[in-house]
């Protein structure tokens, strides 16, 4: 049997190869209608095909060669054209134009070889089985198609063989085992070949016709429910596109994890907002009802709080029956089944889709269905994550950036921000099915008055990321993103919050340029947080998230920033990656994973609200009987129009008139609340349906925006003839003031400005004491004898067991071992400093700079300080004369939850009770101890020049030591032995010292002191 594989297979590049990351990119795919569109394109199985809501699926290439994925069995397809003695491999041709139109591949080749003739390929998945079809035209030419199905290379698929996690080479043709070939006739200019069975075969002219007009008639009927015109080309794709990634995350039962890899139920992300996004109102309920089942009713809580996980070093609660978590209102991880205890809070997430399935549809009966399950949910996670009542919820792992994140029982903004929503939902629904939901609406009003008293930072003009619960209850002055979209997305404040807390994102959440060859503009993406060191979901550039983050800013008022962030992260995942129209989950500039996963859950679920909700802004509340409309579109877009199941909307701008045509089909009739930008400053007429309207002024900010009201009809026109001039924001005369917003009048309109002068955080100017002075051999040292203080070696610090303090509750916390986070639970570090002792002579470790330290060649070497009860919170030692400066020896740990926050602080009073401070702040001058910061002027920034370090077991020291000890890439980032950090304190001189105080401020962390020096 002939053993083909194609001779272009080793020239062609596949979305597996993360080696070139730091090539520069081109624009792989253009928009052309709805299709995306390369010529000779080099991407080789990236883009599957969904037919049946099976694991099967059908990979596709930018060329025509194909792969089948099923369990158990997966299957390599290619196909060779047979003309005048030649034998063409398809995916060879000189020329190949590869059109992915949403559900379907088409190729038309060409080559020198074929003359002036042409064949077209078209691949779709057959609807009702699982199958494929493929289509061949000629135009010119005649030839012999042979086809050949056989083994995949791979000998086990890691991930299904998604992108970015299976080897590249994955579904290539098998190296050892042969295919199965055959030759094929064209009848006229048609050829038509199936796929089913495990088989290829050819099927006649008509049955292949019929076979493929009921393909061609699925897909069509999926794809056309999403349909979206605007100017900009690259939206216009992804109506089809979308409904398409969200057909293949449905089973048939509940939405899940991901299409491809990660292809299993889960109750909670963001999967399931997709359903009424788009119109699939019977599929959302299928998964909430589904698991409904799977919420525990039948054992309660008998376990008092704590029941953390020995096992786990107590980083994460115990899986026991009849536990606070385990027990009665905990939602099971998959459907239809209320005994499988997981390790996610995905009760959260769940409910809110579920409330938001309630706005979309007003369904009063599914709301009284469905009572006891937000009922037992919300005494859940009372009793779980706000036991002191203080009306602030802890969160465990209750977001997709779930992993790694932990809290400490402390009070965090996006978990309270979810429970506000439920709350004030759940008393809502109360009052339309006839219970008593005071209790409910009282505790949403708690919650919504402790996040603004305890959590809204004035300052900052943004929440902070938590409370302590535990230590000085310190507040986290860095929120991450999901800490700013979900507090704006459940609407706990007002337009004014909402604004500055997307500033604060334009301010200190690092921004990633979107750049490649073919693209024209200005484009950026975002990380997740601006936390340091890295860990898996703790600061990673993820679709989902910066969609999220999109709609956010959509909600807070400032469409053109959030299209700007929202059309730069479509290019990057779907025009310049490797899989066309791709709702994946990480990003290229993504640094630890790089470009992976295709049609996940999160993002597809996302991509649905931020194209419907956000840009088109439909925001249904049927609840209360209305559908607030408020469109972002950019200022420049003249027209844009959606197609839906739940509604149409269309907009067109003539001259200085726009007209807004709604076509409401929501399953309850409900008044329209549209909310529009101004155009100019007056308006000669505003007409609904003919009927001439007052507008009212919208609380906006930044840009001037009019309410019409419009009462129910099964179409809706709103017309308005704008007149009056320009409104110009620039020069606008304020008539009112509110903190950093003045309000602003024109003509008939009016809106708030802004003002604020918060820059970018002052970290770059202050001193950390990085910067060590220059000293010659005349400086004078004088070290200190901290004999009095020292309590412990260095090598000690992961070897001890932190058990107290610890919370009270039930809590994600860090392990006993005081490293590594709950899903790291047994993490820890080897600290060995035999090669700092070993350069020990006669008491002293000197510096290549000439700083000496006194230290010890044995025993105790350092003054431990922390919270945890194993050592004091501050050591103190005398000082006696003067100095113009001290440098500090010092060592310990730090996490990414310390990250941008004060972990401890060295104090140096003099005699007459002043004293000179300086903060130890990861990351600008306070390192874990056993590893060293990547940094990347990206997502991870560090504004502070890089302090030396000496390495513990070498006795190097340096301030760049990936080059002294040869730490490559990203990933390995261990230092040998752990590492100390030298610090300086600049003093004044001549004024007389009293004491050198050390105090550990932070939760987690240990801070030690091995040596201070003064120079004289």
């Amino acid at each position: 049997m002939l053993l083909f594989v194609p001779l272009s297979a080793q020239q062609l590049f596949t979305a597996n190869d993360v080696s070139g990351k730091a090539a520069e990119r081109s624009m792989q795919y253009f928009p052309e209608g709805n299709d995306f569109v390369c010529v000779n394109g080099k991407n080789r199985f990236t883009r599957p095909l969904y037919g049946t809501h099976t694991v099967w699926r059908l990979e596709t290439s930018d060329r025509p060669v194909f792969a089948v994925y099923n369990k158990p069995k997966s299957w390599h397809i290619a196909f060779r054209m047979m003309l005048d003695g030649n034998t063409i491999a398809l995916d060879s041709t000189d020329y190949c134009k590869a059109r992915y139109t949403p559900g379907r591949r088409y190729y038309t080749l060409k080559d020198k070889r074929m003359g002036s003739g042409t064949l077209s390929v078209t691949a779709i998945p057959m609807a009702d089985k699982e199958g494929a079809i493929w289509v061949f035209r000629t135009d010119k030419v005649k030839m012999r198609l042979r086809s050949q199905i056989g083994d995949i290379r791979a000998k086990k698929l890691q991930r299904n063989g998604d992108l970015g996690v299976d080897k590249a080479d994955s579904f290539e043709a098998s190296l050892t085992a042969s295919p199965t070939c055959a030759e094929h006739d064209f009848s006229k200019n048609e050829l038509y070949i199936i796929y089913e069975d495990n088989a290829l075969r050819r099927v006649t002219t008509a049955e292949g016709r019929k076979l493929y007009a009921k393909a061609e008639e699925a897909r069509k009927a999926l794809v056309s429910q999403l349909e979206i015109v605007t100017p900009d080309p690259y939206m216009n794709t992804l109506g089809g596109a979308l409904m398409a990634a969200a057909d293949g995350i449905w089973d048939g039962e509940v939405w899940l994890h991901g299409a491809n890899a990660w292809r299993m139920p889960l109750s909670g992300w963001r999967a399931a907002y997709a359903g009424d996004c788009l119109g699939w109102h019977d599929r959302a309920r299928k998964h909430f009802d589904n698991y409904a089942n799977s919420q525990v009713t039948d054992r309660e809580p008998i376990y008092p709080h704590p029941t953390q996980d020995a096992k786990m070093n107590n980083a994460r609660a115990e899986k026991k029956w009849g536990t606070q978590m385990y027990s009665n209102g905990y939602i099971c991880r998959n459907p239809n089944r209320n005994n499988q205890m997981h390790h996610y809070d995905m009760n959260l997430c769940y409910i809110d889709e579920l409330m938001w399935h309630l706005c979309w549809t007003g369904d009063v009966d599914y709301a009284r269905k469905m009572w006891n399950v937000i009922t037992r949910h919300l005494e859940w996670e009372k009793r779980n994550f706000d036991p002191n009542d203080d009306a602030l919820y802890d969160a465990y792992c209750c977001i997709w950036a779930s992993d790694a994140l932990y809290y400490n029982s402390g009070a965090v903004t996006h978990s309270s921000a979810y429970n506000y929503r439920a709350n004030r939902l759940a008393a809502r629904i109360a009052e339309l099915i006839g219970e008593d939901g005071s209790r409910y609406a009282r505790e949403a009003e708690r919650i919504k008055a402790a996040m603004n008293a305890r959590l809204w930072m004035e300052d900052k003009g943004c929440w902070a990321e938590l409370e302590d619960f535990m230590g000085h209850r310190d507040l986290h002055t860095s929120p991450a993103v999901w800490t700013v979209y979900h507090a704006i997305d459940s609407d706990v404040s007002d337009i004014f919050q909402y604004y500055r807390a997307t500033k604060y994102v334009d301010r200190e959440i690092p921004h990633i340029p979107v750049t490649g060859k073919g693209l024209e503009g200005d484009y950026h993406t975002i990380s997740t947080t601006n936390w340091m060191p890295y860990a898996w979901s703790i600061n990673n550039v993820a679709f989902a998230e910066v969609w999220h983050t999109a709609l956010a800013y959509w909600q807070a008022g400032r469409p053109e920033e959030a299209y700007r962030l929202f059309k730069s992260s479509v290019i990057d995942g779907m025009y310049l990656g490797h899989c066309p129209g791709n709702f994946g989950q990480i990003s290229h500039y993504d640094r630890a994973r790089g470009e992976c996963y295709r049609d996940f859950g999160d993002p597809v679920g996302m991509a649905s609200r931020v194209l419907v909700q956000g840009l088109f802004g439909i925001a249904p509340d049927l609840l209360n009987d209305k559908v607030n409309i408020t469109p972002g579109f950019p200022a420049a877009w003249d027209y844009a129009s959606l197609h839906s199941t739940d509604i149409d909307i269309d907009f067109r701008r003539k001259g200085f008139t726009e007209t807004y045509t709604i076509k409401p089909r929501f399953m309850k009739s409900a008044d329209v609340v549209l909310t529009i930008p101004a155009l100019l400053d007056s308006y000669d007429a505003v007409t609904v349906n003919g009927r001439r309207v007052t507008p009212q002024n919208a609380v906006s900010v930044g840009r001037a925006r009019i309410v019409v009201k419009c009462p129910y009809a099964k179409e809706i026109k709103v017309v308005v003839k704008w007149s009056g001039s320009p409104i110009d924001y620039d020069r606008s005369q304020p008539s009112e003031t509110k903190q950093s917003f003045a309000l602003a009048r024109q003509g008939k309109v009016e809106w708030w400005t802004f003002s604020e002068s918060l820059s970018v955080t002052a970290r770059s100017k202050k001193d950390y004491g990085t910067v060590l002075p220059n000293t010659d051999e005349m400086a004078v040292f004088r070290m200190i004898n901290l004999d009095s203080v020292v309590n412990a070696s260095v090598t000690d610090i992961f070897r001890n067991t932190y058990a107290s303090p610890r919370s009270p509750y039930t809590t994600l916390q860090i392990p006993l071992q005081g490293i590594g986070e709950w899903c790291h639970p047994k993490d820890t570090a080897d600290i060995d400093d035999k090669g700092f002792r070993g350069k020990i002579t006669d008491g002293v470790f000197r510096m290549p700079q000439g700083v000496p330290f006194r230290s010890y060649k044995e025993g105790r070497n350092i003054a431990f300080t922390s919270l945890w009860d194993n050592y004091p919170d501050s050591v103190s030692v005398a000082l006696e004369g003067s100095g113009k400066g001290m440098y500090l020896l010092l060592a310990g740990s730090t996490n990414h939850m310390q990250c941008r926050h004060r972990n401890g602080l060295v104090t140096v009073e003099y005699a007459d009770g002043t004293s000179r401070e300086l903060e130890l702040r990861n990351p600008d001058n306070w390192a874990p101890i056993e590893q060293e910061f990547y940094v990347d002027g990206k997502a991870f920034r560090i504004d502070t020049p890089r302090p030396y370090r000496i390495a513990l077991a070498s006795g190097i020291v340096s301030n760049d030591m990936d080059k002294a000890l040869g730490l490559k890439g990203f990933t390995s980032r261990t230092i040998p032995g752990g590492a100390a950090t030298v610090l300086y304190i600049p003093l004044q001189e001549n004024k007389p010292l009293k004491s050198l105080r050390l105090t550990t401020s932070a939760n987690d962390v240990v801070i030690g002191l091995m040596a201070a020096t003064i120079v004289e």
